[in-house]
């Protein structure tokens, strides 16, 4: 007969081996899929994407962020959208499940032509799923989501689907302000390939900043604020200690730069668009 104390401790050792377990099953990531058809109005420039074809194997997924291609976006399972001229787009849907683990895949329509089956969607990269967050090439870029000029909140995740050139920038550091041009030169480049700028301003007075960008031009850029100057949070999270520095980051959120911005040769920025 066992005793009461070998009892409880055979249960306790089940516990936290169920435990172990169960946490050491990984997320699977969800794939991502969609149809396209004809919007209801029947005109050529109108399509419905629906994406409920998307599914999890072992969750739900939680967003559906869609680039249409015309420079707009939207979310949701479906959407009717309107395009500007009859002419090929490439639309880029981005799924998010529960446990964070992100699928995109994108497809070119030509509205000129009838809509070809969804089995011609091309699956994309692979997605960040299961890898550890962090700032070293290879790892998923933290999370952020920081105010503009205008105090409109912006999150690193409105980017999925889009590379992004991260910049910690200053209007007081002459190194900073002399790399503008050639962001802008980059920006102008390959913002029609899929590039953002984004900068994050750590000045104390962010409004120096916006003047200065303001000023020479530098409108195109997602320019956004640290909302402790003192403190820095989001500069600090990225482990920067000077400025300018910068990251690239792929479609997915994947890190693959992270260093001082002349050392990021073009043919980087190239082979992730």
């Amino acid at each position: 007969m066992i005793d009461r104390t070998t009892l409880i401790g055979t249960l306790a050792l089940a516990c936290v081996l169920m435990s172990f377990c169960i946490g050491a099953v990984a997320n699977t990531p969800p794939i991502a899929d969609f149809e396209v058809r004809r919007g209801e109005d029947g005109s050529a420039s109108s399509v419905l994407l629906d994406a409920t074809i998307s599914h999890d194997d072992d969750g739900t997924i939680t967003t559906y962020q869609w680039l249409f291609g015309d420079g707009t976006t939207g979310s949701g399972p479906t959407r009717e959208h309107t395009y500007p001229n009859i002419s090929r787009y490439t639309v880029t849907l981005v799924v998010t499940d529960n446990e964070g683990a992100s699928h995109i895949t994108r497809r070119t329509i030509d509205l000129s032509q009838a809509l070809a089956p969804s089995e011609t969607a091309d699956r994309g990269p692979a997605s960040a799923a299961n890898v550890p967050t962090g700032t070293y090439s290879g790892a998923r870029a933290p999370e952020f989501a920081l105010p503009s000029f205008d105090d409109s909140i912006v999150r690193l995740s409105d980017f999925l689907g889009q590379v992004v050139l991260l910049e910690f920038w200053s209007s007081g550091c002459p190194a900073c302000v002399s790399a503008l041009p050639y962001l802008e030169s980059l920006r102008l480049a390959y913002g029609d390939a899929g590039l953002v700028i984004v900068d994050i301003v750590t000045n104390p007075n962010h409004r120096e900043a916006e003047t200065l960008l303001a000023q020479g031009g530098y409108t195109g850029f997602v320019s956004l604020r640290e909302v402790d100057t003192a403190a820095r949070p989001t500069m600090t999270r990225y482990g920067v200690t000077r400025v300018p520095h910068a990251f690239l980051i792929d479609r997915t959120g994947v890190v693959r730069f992270n260093g001082h911005l002349s050392l990021l040769q073009k043919d980087t920025i190239e082979s992730w668009l």
